[in-house]
């Protein structure tokens, strides 16, 4: 299967939040076959550059998955394929609030991460110098926030995290008040995206040390967890609401 499908799969519309599962196939792909990488990323550099934002931001989440889980190729090839100068156009042009926070996020990282003007990709610093010169408000990092993170390739994808992405733009919030919430039903791809999701959550509790509290307490994690609760929330209700037997099987198993 030709790399820019599952890119394309990893960003659909249809999806409600980032499939985490598809991202780190992908991720596992590129590390048994580095060469595949500049295709990859020039397929996210066209999704990140389409008009509908949640594509861009599932694009922009994947190429955050690939720039902390895969290694040094990934990142030459992002900083030698113009995908960083896409990302500052989009931001100079004004685009939709979290597209724009997430490539200025995502850019102030990078530029930290890899060194500066004098690293090995002076690309990363000089798009965010580029910016700055334009009077971008670079936001406030996060305490929490996960730093960029390169596994060796020797080792099994499964046991590294994805990136610390704070799902907001997708995440259902769990209601504040005790009355009776409004939750929309769910569908059958949505049904699927959950099972992604809880089984990623399953894969990283299973990489922890049972004695590192502190690993529970990653922002990636919490973000997961809190997605699974809203999703349980969203089961409950079909499950008093449905009358479409098929449904509620795939939504129960």
């Amino acid at each position: 299967m030709p790399q820019s499908v599952l890119v394309d799969r990893a960003t659909s519309e249809s999806l409600i939040g980032p499939d985490w599962s598809l991202n780190l196939e992908i991720c596992d792909i590129l590390n048994h076959d580095p060469s595949q990488a500049k295709d990859v990323v020039k397929s996210i550099k066209k999704r990140i550059g389409h008009k509908n934002s949640k594509i861009q931001l599932l694009a922009l989440t994947l190429l955050e998955t690939l720039i902390k889980n895969c290694g040094d190729f990934v990142h030459m090839h992002v900083a030698e394929r113009d995908i960083l100068h896409e990302m500052v156009k989009i931001v100079k042009k004004k685009p939709d609030y979290h597209v724009k926070e997430k490539i200025l996020i995502l850019i102030d990282t990078w530029q930290e991460a890899f060194g500066g003007a004098r690293a090995r990709y002076p690309q990363y610093y000089a798009a965010y110098q580029e910016l700055l010169r334009a009077g971008a408000v670079f936001p406030q990092r996060s305490e929490s926030s996960v730093p960029i993170y390169t596994p060796p390739q020797t080792q099994p994808l499964q046991n590294y995290p994805p990136p610390a992405l704070r799902n907001t733009d997708y995440r259902q919030e769990a209601p504040e008040s005790s009355s009776v919430p409004e939750v929309s039903t769910l569908s059958v791809t949505e049904i699927q995206n959950a099972s992604g999701v809880m089984d990623a959550l399953s894969e990283m509790l299973n990489a922890i040390d049972p004695g590192n509290r502190e690993g529970l307490r990653q922002e990636v994690i919490v973000d997961l967890v809190d997605q699974c609760r809203s999703y349980k929330q969203r089961v409950v209700q079909l499950v008093n609401t449905t009358s479409d037997e098929e449904l509620l099987a795939q939504a129960l198993s």
